[in-house]
């Protein structure tokens, strides 16, 4: 029951901030707001571009729209490798606030991989809901791999293990009395590989975010679960959080900044066709994939940015049950709606 925290616990170790590759053409990068006149500056540091919505402040046209940015706070944004890393950045001073997932998030709330700890803020999506874009399990075009039963004696690919897409498989297995280790075998490799790894039969089915659910789709990919087919309601799965450091020092900063995440959801429903081709632009990505998913029922539920602290809990004592934390906490804690404008 502590290997998956154990992975967590050796990732915090890893040197952190260092910007990378998702393995799609320029997606490493970063984008800053300086200025002067003692505004006081914000760092945020994000994973995936586009799916993590944090990401699109790094787009200047976006920011322009803000109304905060630049009066009431600078910003810079700055694309990390991993989620861990994300965190070593956070500890080391370096960004006030990051884009996480739930596993991350419990590991370093009880593993205090940030001086001081730290705090969510606000909600990035939700998986699982029923309207919406759930994770989900793909194997290839006309597999006999069609339910969870199937991947026995089957390898699946997942992103890393100690993750929240590994939570997701993991439970999935459970629910067909199979074990990963013994009856399947999880492989890892990163997510823009997957289509060719199946097509290839380095893998057999492997777990889809979002973002490259579109190339499953069109590759005429054979669903073989969904996470709503494990959970009978939605539960949040990415966030951001900051440290409790910055929290003390920048809190007004930090909620003028919630105010234009906010307005940022805002302007991107309401401007979709825009946004997408911003992004897709800034961030070298093939303005058919981003369309393919953004603010579609493609794409993950977003629309509340608020924490729901019930629903949080029960993905954190999921956690536990699954063995990917090692002990529940109260998240009440180490969560709050302070920051961002009520609905």
């Amino acid at each position: 029951m502590m290997a998956f925290d154990n992975i967590r616990r050796r990732s915090f170790l890893k040197s952190g901030a260092a910007a990378g590759t998702i393995g799609l053409a320029g997606l490493a990068g970063c984008s800053g707001i300086t200025g002067g006149g003692g505004t006081p500056e914000l760092g945020l540091a994000f994973t995936v571009p586009v799916e993590n919505l944090g990401s699109l402040f790094a787009i200047p046209e976006i920011q322009d729209e803000l109304t905060n940015l630049g009066s009431e706070y600078e910003l810079s944004v700055t694309r990390n490798e991993s989620t861990p890393d994300s965190l070593n950045s956070m500890a080391a001073g370096e960004v006030d606030m990051a884009l996480l997932t739930t596993v991350s998030y419990a590991s370093a709330v009880r593993q205090e991989a940030v001086p001081g700890n730290i705090t969510m803020i606000s909600t990035d999506f939700w998986d699982a809901h029923p309207e919406w874009y759930g994770f989900t399990i793909f194997s290839g075009p006309d597999s006999d791999i069609t339910e969870i039963a199937d991947l026995e004696g089957k390898n699946v690919g997942v992103n890393a293990q100690g993750t929240g897409t590994h939570a997701i498989l993991e439970k999935g297995i459970r629910q067909a009395d199979l074990s990963f280790g013994s009856d399947a075998q999880i492989v890892e490799l990163p997510f823009p590989t997957f289509v060719s790894a199946i097509n290839d039969g380095r893998i057999d089915a492997g777990i889809f975010p979002a973002l490259f659910a579109v190339s499953a789709r069109a590759e005429g990919f054979t669903e073989v679960y969904r996470s709503q087919d494990l959970w009978d309601e939605a539960y949040p799965f990415a966030y951001t959080v900051a440290s409790n450091n910055s929290i003390d020092q920048k809190s007004d900063a930090i909620g003028a900044w919630g105010e234009d995440l906010d307005e940022l959801v805002n302007y991107c429903y309401d401007n979709r066709s825009e946004v997408v081709s911003l992004a897709a632009e800034h961030f070298e990505l093939p303005e058919s994939l981003v369309d393919g998913f953004f603010l579609t029922n493609q794409d993950y539920y977003r629309q509340d940015i608020g924490i729901d602290i019930e629903r949080l809990q029960f993905a954190i004592d999921e956690l536990v049950d699954l063995g990917f934390v090692e002990e529940s906490f109260d998240v009440g804690e180490y969560a709050t709606n302070e920051f961002v404008p009520s609905n």
